[in-house]
């Protein structure tokens, strides 16, 4: 292969490489990756294989293979990592790939259709060329396995470089995309997580037949008083409550987005039936409210949680008595 022809794959493999920058998915940087195999450099077939995390190598894409051959190469057992890092030894290595011949290696594949060249320096149909792909701590992380050269001769490494610089192209937009999907799932189980510690922190209890208590302590955001809005409405629908008291006392600051929140949950807790009863207010968050001009005509308000009892007890027709016990 001359120089020219060389650089003119490098070009167009490069160009390609380019191109996926845009494909989302592992899958189809894969199946892209086989197909521009094909098409601009001299190999005729070619399978991209990743390594998952059982240690065996996932095969993804496909270039000049028909269905048939995928379907036959999709049933054939998985290599390992191990098998293969016993096979890409350092004799068979040439540049940054492994050409392993037939006469010295013994594997599992496709049956090439066409007939072993008489040359010595030909390329069997049983011969095998792997161009590894590296992560950036130089571990195999995945294969592009090439076969019938259209010279029908072996590998040099002049001919191979321009697929290894490709190679290396294809194996940071896998690494992009993997870390992608890495900070994806880390965004996901961050929102379980939140979502598991809104639910702890915004608890409604039942202490009394129809009557619930929810306790608030520390600051709260857009997120929490969405959620306390969420559960109060919820617990009310499932036990059929007449009355919620919301404490407040360990709320620091009651603001304009509080305050809102405090007067939806209120309004929609009437809806289903349920009387609020808002308690814990002091003193300064008395003024608060006022100075924001929340109107409190509507809401019962108690100065502390066991005022906030007596009157949900009152409200469903109960009361506290003393018990004589002489």
């Amino acid at each position: 292969m001359t120089t020219k022809t060389s650089q003119k794959q490098l070009r167009e493999l490069i160009a390609a490489s380019t191109r996926m920058l845009r494909l989302k998915t592992v899958e189809e940087v894969c199946r892209h990756t086989a197909e521009s195999v094909v098409e601009h450099s001299l190999f005729q077939r070619c399978v991209v294989s990743l390594l998952e995390e059982d240690g065996t190598f996932r095969r993804l894409g496909f270039g000049g293979l028909t269905k048939e051959e995928i379907r036959k190469l999709e049933e054939m057992p998985r290599s390992t990592l191990e098998s293969m890092e016993e096979r890409l030894i350092e004799r068979f290595r040439i540049g940054r790939s492994y050409y392993l011949p037939h006469s010295e290696v013994e594997m599992q594949g496709l049956q090439s259709k066409k007939a072993p060249t008489v040359k010595d320096d030909g390329w069997h149909p049983d011969d095998f060329l792997f161009i590894p792909l590296f992560d950036p701590d130089e571990r195999i992380v995945g294969l592009i396995s090439v076969d019938d050269p259209s010279d029908g001769l072996k590998p040099t490494e002049e001919k191979l470089l321009p697929l290894e610089l490709f190679a290396t192209h294809i194996a940071a937009i896998l690494e992009s995309l993997r870390n992608v999907g890495k900070l994806q799932e880390m965004i996901h189980k961050l929102r379980d997580q939140q979502e598991v510690v809104l639910e702890l922190s915004t608890p409604v209890i039942k202490i009394w037949d129809q009557v619930l208590v929810l306790p608030l302590i520390g600051s709260v955001d857009s997120a929490r008083a969405q959620q306390i809005m969420e559960n109060v409405l919820e617990e009310i629908n499932a036990t059929r409550s007449r009355v919620i008291i919301i404490d407040i006392t360990g709320v620091p600051l009651i603001d304009t987005l509080v305050a809102s929140h405090l007067v939806k949950t209120v309004t929609a807790a009437r809806l289903l039936g349920a009387q609020t009863i808002i308690t814990g207010i002091n003193p300064e968050v008395a003024q608060t409210l006022v100075h924001l001009g929340v109107d409190l005509s509507e809401i019962v308000t108690k100065s502390n949680l066991a005022r906030g009892i007596e009157e949900a007890l009152s409200l469903t027709g109960k009361q506290i008595v003393a018990v004589d016990t002489h």
